[in-house]
């Protein structure tokens, strides 16, 4: 009872989403040749768990159709989240600013991007069409993997050090949160027919999305191992390749059993983002050894 709680509260309840995040900071900083900080970590969890809570808060009722587990663990604190999200935020924006004023400022555009994804407003619908970011085809997955693709650069003004390392982290990111947001587009496809919302899937047909996703497979492997091969990034780094054999596993059983597409986006697909770090530091461990 007690460990089905814990499961619910750490993956349902955003905390494994929001860790993900803090993993692909410190992967960001190990590409650059940094050492993670813990104050870096910690400050990347704050805004993932503030800004995912916002969504979650917002698609309570959208999430009802496609994930009703999530759903209804949310709902005795629904209330309370718009609080909850507030202060996490808050307190990631008073870490930033004692780190410097262009690492605080680049992190106000994160923050406003959630709330145009999420919630909107009429003048963003007279500006594409939409009220949500979301709302349109691609626009939502463009987003996402944007918002996410900035944190190589975040992490870099954290370190008050450019590097060119930055372009190949950044697209390698981006084209594996494209793959990300259009497998749960699958797992959402009817909710988004009902409510009106253009994905991939629900415009493309679902055989498409998979030819998708295994583009975006493909280039963020190529991105990897080009980069490695040039120097550009710590050749140890070619081990990232393995997030295109884990995504294409998850993928195969998700043809076979559409069943589990909520553990499988979840648990499996966010889970992705706790295994980078420890694969890097275990290609540079190993790469010790071997010289």
């Amino acid at each position: 009872m007690k460990a089905s709680l814990l499961y619910k509260e750490f993956v349902l309840g955003g905390h494994m989403l929001a860790l993900g995040t803090a993993g692909i900071a410190a992967t960001s900083a190990l590409l650059m040749q940094h050492n993670p900080t813990f104050n870096l970590l910690l400050m990347a969890y704050l805004f993932s768990y503030g800004a995912y809570s916002i969504n979650r808060r917002a698609e309570m009722q959208q999430d009802m159709i496609s994930n009703p587990e999530r759903t209804s663990h949310l709902a005795s604190r629904s209330k309370f989240i718009p609080l909850i999200s507030s202060a996490y935020l808050l307190l990631g924006y008073i870490l930033a600013i004692t780190v410097n004023i262009y690492f605080f400022t680049v992190l106000l555009l994160p923050l406003i991007l959630a709330f145009a994804y999420s919630i909107g407003s009429k003048r963003l619908e007279k500006l594409i069409g939409a009220r949500r970011l979301k709302d349109k085809l691609l626009v939502k997955n463009v987003v996402i993997s944007l918002s996410w693709a900035l944190i190589p650069f975040i992490v870099s003004l954290y370190y008050l050090k450019l590097s060119v390392a930055i372009i190949p982290i950044s697209l390698f990111i981006f084209f594996r949160l494209m793959l990300n947001t259009i497998f749960f587009d699958v797992r959402d496809v009817e909710a988004d027919r009902r409510f009106g919302v253009s994905t991939v899937p629900v415009v493309l047909g679902i055989n498409k999305s998979f030819k998708a996703m295994e583009l975006s497979d493909i280039a963020s492997a190529l991105i990897i191992i080009l980069s490695s091969v040039a120097n550009i990034i710590p050749s140890y780094s070619i081990l990232l390749v393995v997030t295109s054999l884990y995504s294409f596993y998850y993928r195969h059983i998700a043809t076979r059993d559409n069943g589990k597409m909520n553990i499988l986006c979840d648990l499996v697909a966010d889970g992705e983002y706790l295994l980078w770090a420890p694969v890097l530091l275990a290609g540079r461990l190993l790469s010790g050894l071997v010289v």
